[in-house]
């Protein structure tokens, strides 16, 4: 098994059931609640504290590729690698980074959210964190 499929220390549920994963505004509430425990991780925070203020921007960009890959939404053309690009050139990301990246972001999708569509957004993330590793390597 990948090491890219290991998953991080599980943290508390919200205390809600799950529920499927199927409007803008859960995909939303996902994207923040994974910013918000990535920008507070050890390992990450260092990363996108890299990507300064405008963060937000980066942030609504995020959602909207999320939106356009779970719920077959239309998405502003963005480049998200040439983000991650800059952000590497100045902080180096690595395999611990990625690894740590999708635990996190599974924990995300699994302490709110069930269903195909959450199934797919943790699906969808090893393969974004597989290629982006080698993008990023050069």
């Amino acid at each position: 098994m990948s090491t890219l499929l290991q998953r991080g220390p599980a943290r508390p549920t919200t205390g809600l059931p799950g529920r499927a994963l199927a409007t803008q505004a859960d995909v939303q509430r996902l994207v923040a609640e994974f910013c918000a425990c990535a920008a507070e991780d050890e390992l990450l925070a260092p990363v996108f504290a890299t990507m300064g203020t405008p963060l937000i921007r980066h942030v609504e960009a995020v959602t909207d590729f999320w939106c356009c890959e779970l719920l077959d939404e239309p998405s502003p053309s963005r480049d998200l690698l040439a983000v991650h690009q800059n952000v590497h050139a100045a902080h180096p990301i690595g395999a611990r980074h990625f690894e740590r990246w999708l635990a996190l972001w599974q924990d995300s999708v699994d302490t709110t959210f069930v269903g195909p569509a959450a199934d797919r957004a943790k699906t969808l993330a090893v393969n974004i964190a597989h290629s982006m590793r080698i993008h990023l390597a050069g």
